[in-house]
């Protein structure tokens, strides 16, 4: 048994497929099977079962998961400790983040990180908030900037910024030169908004089925980029965080629209719950408090209408 093996096994029990273990790990799937067949041959029992195409633990392969993962996070922390020796002359670093908060907060934080540290690799994930969490709880990823509350007691978390969602519209726009808009008033006019798996999207669609405001016509699109443009050309109206407009209501392109019985949303910082923090995630920390502890949104407060 050698840490190759292990490192294998817990990906397919993690992904459930041979084929996307494989890719994970940037190894073949034959060579990951030889290494699964050699790690059974010396346990002596099988530790898979195909289910269709799903491959499933046994019994024995339960067990030796439970026990891998710990010896890997063991050995993993290790390694990250004697990096840390070396200061931050060099190691990984691995931020997961949606779109969002990838385009509009970080890129100045990742610029002086790699001016300072420019021996540390610094690697960059995004989607979805859920997804982030997965790769945190994963260990695909040491830190995630997601949308807070995360339920999953595997992650801890900590507040950085209040973040203000606004109804975003064209300038020619019926509702903008209104200083606040009802549930109501937004659903009368086709939403251009993000897939149902947005944290966001989903305390939306619940403080509208609340409010017992049915929109007229939604409209899912991938981004935040392509909203905001369909929003500038007139096909609907949208809610998106200000933050992520902030040059559009500077050039007038779009106009913002209070939203104030909507709850506000908290961008946070999550790792995995007692993990080991590197000396590289602590500087990025430390670099990310700085840059937003300077923006009028951070630290719940509210940024002014534009």
């Amino acid at each position: 048994m050698n840490l190759n093996q292990l490192r294998g096994f817990t990906a397919i029990a993690r992904l459930g497929s041979f084929t996307r273990a494989a890719d994970s790990l940037s190894l073949t799937q034959p060579a990951l099977s030889v290494q699964i067949r050699a790690l059974e041959g010396s346990l002596g029992q099988p530790l898979f079962e195909r289910h269709g195409r799903r491959v499933l633990l046994t019994p024995a392969g339960r067990l030796l998961a439970r026990r891998a993962r710990r010896v890997l996070a063991m050995v993993d922390q290790a390694a990250a400790e004697i990096a840390a020796l070396k200061g931050l002359a060099g190691g990984r670093l691995v931020i997961a983040t949606n779109d969002s908060n990838c385009l509009y907060l970080l890129p100045e934080t990742v610029r002086l990180f790699r001016t300072r540290f420019p021996a540390v690799e610094l690697h960059l994930r995004n989607s979805h908030s859920t997804q982030v969490v997965a790769w945190v709880v994963g260990g695909q990823a040491e830190l995630g900037l997601v949308t807070m509350p995360v339920p999953d007691p595997r992650i801890e978390t900590r507040p950085l910024l209040r973040r203000e969602d606004v109804l975003v519209c064209a300038r020619d726009h019926p509702l903008s030169g209104r200083d606040a808009v009802t549930p109501q008033d937004l659903v009368e006019h086709p939403l251009l908004l993000l897939n149902k798996v947005s944290v966001s999207r989903g305390l939306l669609d619940r403080t509208l089925a609340e409010a017992d405001a049915r929109p007229r016509e939604v409209m899912e699109v991938g981004s935040i980029e392509v909203i905001k443009r369909y929003v500038e050309i007139g096909l609907g109206v949208s809610v998106i965080p200000r933050f992520a407009a902030e040059r559009e209501l500077r050039e007038g392109r779009l106009r913002a629209v209070a939203l104030p019985w909507l709850p506000q949303c908290s961008i946070g910082v999550a790792r995995r719950h007692g993990g080991y923090l590197s000396p590289a995630a602590r500087a990025f920390l430390a670099l990310l408090d700085e840059r937003l502890a300077g923006r009028s949104l951070a630290r719940g407060s509210r940024s002014p209408r534009a």
